[in-house]
């Protein structure tokens, strides 16, 4: 079955499954209530914001998947074994460190603010996906 099929929820239990969390570990690991995810899963409620960012990275895959099912952000059935750094996040910390300490200040206040933006982003996508699938009123 195509993921874009599913509910938000459904995606997110099936993903969560494929990776042998349980609700309460992916709580856990969120930082969240267990109840949070089982909302999500029963589509009583969405991740928005942080937390959806948030289940994007621990699901290993794209917060746009989450929300959207779409298959050319599909994640990879089952994940390969993460080595401890790949080659880019090697990249990312060498050039961090040849930098002096308030640049590399600045630089966290830089990126951080790249990933709020994302986060309103997205929260601003849900919110669009809600109002076009809410039913009109005559």
């Amino acid at each position: 079955m195509e993921m874009k099929n599913l509910s938000i929820g459904e995606r997110i239990r099936a993903r969560r499954k494929d990776l042998n969390h349980t609700q309460r570990t992916l709580a856990k690991a969120l930082k969240i209530s267990h109840v949070s995810v089982s909302q999500w899963e029963r589509d009583d409620s969405e991740p928005t914001g942080k937390n959806l960012f948030a289940l994007s990275k621990i699901l290993k895959c794209s917060p746009t998947w989450i929300l959207f099912g779409d298959d050319e952000q599909a994640p990879d059935s089952l994940p390969a074994e993460e080595s401890p750094l790949d080659d880019r996040h090697k990249e990312l910390i060498e050039l961090f460190d040849a930098l002096p300490e308030s640049e590399q200040d600045s630089q966290l206040e830089l990126m951080r603010a790249r990933v709020e933006n994302f986060n309103r982003l997205f929260e601003e996508m849900l919110e669009t996906r809600k109002r076009k699938n809410k039913p009109k009123s005559n």
